[in-house]
């Protein structure tokens, strides 16, 4: 489903999900694991990739939230949500996602949270959380607004609109027009990186996370906010409509 694996100082998380990627409460445990162990591991580099073909991941299983017992289940879902970005973001290697397929919502989060992102021409990428009633984590939008100014990432985020990886060129460290291609790229990348020295690395990376922290504290916020925003009218409108495969009918 989802794995770690370590390959001459290189480690790979592997997205096997499904078809779409699409996450449960299951597979973000699995994804966890997989966090530790690469955080665990003697990897000089992490990288972040599918297995699905067009999918890097479609976001979370709107099935199983729709389902859930908002009461019981919500807040350690989402503490799971949050917690795996927050540990990405803060691994002590470079860390690389190679978004050969479509990245939407949670999908285009687990892109955000790496230090560098590959991808191929063709991919549709953005956060359309306000399309189903549900907000953007401040989080996540500090993270856009880095990588490609905040005006623009203040109007993504409030359109939802997903958008083509050319539209937005800071966001990636180089835009391929085949997976092959993409998949060079990236290798070239990791070489470079692999011959660094792992502890002056580790120690910079350190730093700049430092110099970040204000993004990490905006978590705790975020995960209340979020929880209060998933049991929103909107929100329960938005999920099921998605389901339904219809368009939401928004009260607010």
């Amino acid at each position: 489903m989802i794995s770690f694996e370590l390959n001459d100082g290189i480690g790979i998380i592997q997205l096997a999900i499904n078809d779409k990627n699409s996450f449960s409460n299951e597979s973000f445990l699995a994804l966890k694991q997989s966090i530790r162990e690469a955080k665990d591991s003697k990897a000089k580099v992490v990288v972040l990739r599918s297995t699905s073909p067009g999918s890097f991941s479609l976001g979370l299983d709107l099935t199983t939230v729709s389902s859930m017992d908002m009461s019981k289940d919500l807040a350690s879902f989402l503490e799971l949500f949050y917690h795996n970005l927050t540990e990405i973001y803060q691994l002590p290697m470079p860390t690389i996602a190679e978004v050969s397929g479509h990245a939407l919502g949670y999908g285009a989060m687990l892109a955000l949270v790496c230090d560098y992102r590959f991808a191929t021409s063709d991919i549709r990428f953005g956060l359309p959380e306000v399309k189903i009633g549900i907000q953007v984590p401040s989080f996540v939008y500090a993270l856009m607004g880095e990588a490609v100014g905040y005006d623009l990432a203040k109007r993504h985020v409030l359109l939802g609109d997903a958008f083509k990886a050319k539209e937005y060129p800071t966001l990636f460290e180089e835009i391929s027009e085949t997976e092959d291609d993409l998949k060079k790229k990236s290798k070239s990348l990791q070489t470079k990186l692999k011959k660094n020295s792992y502890s002056a690395m580790k120690d910079t990376k350190k730093g700049i996370l430092s110099v970040h922290k204000p993004l990490l504290d905006l978590v705790s916020e975020d995960v209340k906010n979020t929880i209060a925003s998933i049991q929103s009218p909107d929100a329960k409108e938005g999920i099921s409509a998605s389901v339904e495969v219809r368009r939401p009918v928004f009260t607010s």
